[in-house]
C-alpha cells in the first residue's frame, strides 16, 4: 500500500543571531523587513537582525512604509517517475527564497516520484494558473516530451518569463522549440539524445547549468540545486542566494559554476579587484583565532587562511561574503570613515578586529 506524503517546504533556517529575541507568545514590537518568507510573521521584542533571513528588524508601525511585494510564482510540471531530488532540491531553494511554488501535471491523478513518493498535483494543465517561472524535471521525461497536448500547452503559456529545466526535463523544452537557437545542457545520459534529435540546440557538456537569459537548463539531479540558487541570485541578488545555501547547509555551493550567456549576470562584481582589495589583511578574534585574508590577482578571488588551511571566500555584496568551506557568512563592519575595521562570522562568536 502506498502512503501519500505531502511535500511541505522547510522555511525557517538558522542564521546568526545578532541580538534580536523571538517573541514566542504575546505581542512583539519589531518585525522582519518584509522579505516574502515565513519570518515575516514572527514578532521580536527588540531591534536587531532577523536570525532567519538576515534582514533588519523594523517597528511594526513602520510596516506601512513597505508596500506588499508580489511573490514570484513558480510552476513545477511533474510526470510519474519524476526524479525526487530533481524536484525536491529546487523546491527547497525557491520556497525558502520566498517564491510561491505550485505543482502541475497532465491530470490531477497522483504522481509516483521514482515509484516511491506519492505527490498529488495542485493543478492539471487545463486549470493551472500562469507562472513567471515554469519548471520541468527529469525522471521519465522522454514520454512527456512526446505528448503533443503537453507540448502545445507549454507553447500556449503567454506570461511565462523564465523557463527552467533540471536533468532530462530539457527534452520537454527542446520539443516545444524553446531551446532553439540557444545553448543548453541536460543529464549526462541524455546529452547525445538532445544533440542528435534537436540540431537547433547547442549542447554544452560538463557544466552545471546554462543561462540564456530567459531559459535556464541544468545538468542532472543535484545540479538543479545549483541552477535554482543561480536563478535566485539572478532575480534577488547573491546575498539572498547565499542565505538560502546557508540555510540548506549546502556547503558545496560555488557561485558562478555554470555558463551565463545573458547580460543579467549576478556575479559581475564577485571578482572586481578594486572591491575585493578592501577586505585583505590580518584579523583577530578577541582572545582567540587569528585569520588572514589575501587577494589572488591570478584568480581574482579572496582567500582566507584558517588554522593553516586556505579556502576561497565569495563576495555576496554589501560587505558580505560566503565561505567556501562551510557556507558561513562573514559580515564586515566599517568606521565613520568607511574603512573596514573587522567582521563577524556565523562560524565563530565574537568580532574579528582588523590588525
Amino acid at each position: 500500500m502506498r502512503r501519500t506524503i505531502m511535500l511541505l517546504p522547510l522555511i525557517i533556517g538558522m542564521m546568526p543571531n545578532l541580538g534580536a529575541q523571538v517573541t514566542q507568545s504575546g505581542p512583539g514590537h519589531f518585525v522582519c523587513t518584509p522579505c516574502n518568507r515565513k519570518c515575516d510573521d514572527i514578532d521580536f521584542d527588540k531591534p536587531g537582525i532577523c536570525p532567519h533571513c538576515n534582514m533588519k528588524l523594523i517597528k511594526k508601525t513602520d510596516l506601512k512604509d513597505y508596500p506588499e511585494s508580489k511573490r514570484v510564482k513558480v510552476g513545477f510540471y511533474l510526470q510519474s517517475g519524476v526524479e525526487i531530488l530533481d524536484l525536491a532540491g529546487p523546491l527547497e531553494v525557491f520556497s525558502y527564497a520566498g517564491y510561491e511554488v505550485f505543482t502541475i501535471s497532465k491530470t490531477r491523478a497522483p504522481i509516483y516520484a521514482q515509484g516511491i513518493l506519492t505527490v498529488i498535483p495542485d493543478y492539471d494543465i487545463t486549470e493551472a494558473p500562469e507562472a513567471e517561472i515554469l519548471v520541468f524535471f527529469g525522471g521519465n521525461a522522454v514520454l512527456p516530451s512526446k505528448d503533443r497536448a503537453l507540448i502545445e500547452w507549454v507553447r500556449s503559456r503567454k506570461n511565462t518569463e523564465y523557463y527552467f529545466s533540471v536533468c532530462s526535463g530539457a527534452l520537454i523544452l527542446a520539443e516545444a522549440g524553446i531551446l532553439d537557437g540557444h545553448a543548453a545542457t541536460t543529464f549526462r545520459n541524455n546529452l547525445d539524445n538532445l544533440e542528435k534529435n534537436y540540431p537547433e540546440v547547442t549542447v554544452l557538456r560538463g557544466v552545471r547549468y546554462v543561462d540564456n537569459g530567459k531559459v535556464i537548463t541544468t545538468a542532472g539531479v543535484s545540479a538543479g540545486i545549483d541552477g535554482a540558487l543561480h536563478m535566485v541570485a539572478k532575480l534577488n541578488g547573491l546575498g539572498v542566494a547565499g542565505e538560502v545555501a546557508y540555510y540548506m547547509e549546502y556547503d558545496k555551493w560555488v557561485p558562478n559554476q555554470g555558463v551565463v550567456l545573458s547580460d543579467d549576470n549576478p556575479y559581475k562584481s564577485m571578482k572586481d579587484l578594486s572591491v575585493l582589495s578592501e577586505y585583505t589583511g590580518g584579523f583577530k578574534l578577541d582572545g582567540g583565532h587569528l585569520i588572514s585574508i589575501q587577494l589572488s590577482e591570478q584568480e581574482n578571488e579572496l582567500f582566507i587562511e584558517i588554522k593553516n588551511k586556505t579556502y576561497p571566500i565569495f563576495y555576496m555584496g554589501q560587505d558580505k561574503f560566503l565561505t567556501s568551506h562551510a557556507s558561513h557568512f562573514m559580515t564586515f563592519k566599517r568606521n565613520n570613515k568607511n574603512e573596514v575595521i573587522g567582521f563577524e562570522t556565523s562560524e565563530y562568536p565574537g568580532f574579528f578586529h582588523k590588525l
